[in-house]
């Protein structure tokens, strides 16, 4: 007995009747059988674990850099009172500089005021720096 021939899985896109075959144009689920569907495949994962070896030696390389003392983290007490150094030295300058004449009519007297506004500005770029990072590296 002969077994009649499977059709030819096919379909129409435009009104003319232009055929396509099914399997090649992506819209028959042809991948999904397969045994490794949805699983990461092999090298992404060999990659992944290349990536996280790197970290771990690059981790272990910066812990040895900082234990042989090349780096040392500033302590929170010498960090507030470098910081309430800076504030007091601002404080001072500044009150000088409230004690200075308004008008600035000598070369002398300008000079002494653009040198003490200079050393303000340092001053609070300083006191803003060390008040944005909490944490604070030293190196030798």
């Amino acid at each position: 007995m002969a077994v009649p021939k499977a059709p030819n899985k096919i379909y129409v896109d435009t009104r003319s009747g232009a055929k396509h075959a099914l399997v090649p144009s992506g819209l028959e689920p042809v991948h999904i059988q397969k045994k490794d569907y949805g699983q990461v495949p092999i090298y992404l994962k060999k990659r992944k674990e290349e990536i996280q070896k790197a970290q771990e030696d690059y981790d272990a390389y910066i812990r040895d850099h900082f234990q042989r003392g090349a780096m040392q983290c500033l302590s929170n007490e010498e960090r507030n009172a470098i910081l309430s150094g800076l504030k007091q030295n601002w404080e001072m300058l500044h009150h000088e500089y409230q004690g200075l004449s308004v008008v600035t009519d000598t070369a002398p007297k300008k000079n002494r005021k653009e040198r003490m506004e200079a050393e303000m500005k340092q001053l609070e770029r300083d006191i803003e720096m060390m008040e944005k990072h909490p944490v604070i590296y030293l190196s030798n």
